[in-house]
């Protein structure tokens, strides 16, 4: 019997790469229409409040790979905007929170909704195998998202 398991951890290899490469290349051509006049990092920044919950801003920028005074101008805009709140740390008084509000968890759904809209007619030119295939692929791709994102996984 022959030993796969060298091709398999290939395979999972080259998967995990192009995964990453496509993945990535699909949401910055998708987003770039819709940002509005903010950066990918603001929309994600939101995206990652509105998911896990308030973060310390060095966490923001921990996870966003920017220096923390850049990240400390980036909050500023959007507390400007309304789209994000500060509150102290109940754990750490002199830290703060940053939370989304409900005006910026409604200009993320508006920034997705753009970026849907650059995308849907694309999706209608596919046969309806493809876009089936695309559905479940969005499946995977959010539950691989969820083990990832797992501390304990």
């Amino acid at each position: 019997m022959r030993d796969t398991s060298a091709e398999s951890d290939s395979g999972a290899d080259a998967l995990a790469l192009d995964l990453t490469r496509v993945t990535g290349r699909f949401s910055r051509i998708a987003g770039r229409v819709a940002g509005g006049g903010y950066s990918l990092i603001a929309w994600r920044v939101l995206a990652e409040l509105e998911h896990a919950g308030a973060a310390r801003i060095s966490t923001l920028a921990h996870q966003q790979r920017v220096a923390q005074p850049s990240m400390t101008g980036l909050v500023q805009r959007l507390e400007g905007e309304g789209w994000a709140s500060r509150a102290p740390d109940p754990e750490d008084g002199r830290a703060t929170l940053v939370s989304v509000t409900a005006e910026g968890r409604a200009a993320l759904d508006a920034y997705r909704a753009d970026a849907a809209d650059r995308v849907r007619p694309h999706l209608e030119a596919l046969s309806a195998f493809d876009r089936a295939t695309l559905a479940r692929a969005a499946e995977l791709m959010d539950e691989l998202g969820d083990r990832i994102d797992d501390p304990s996984g």
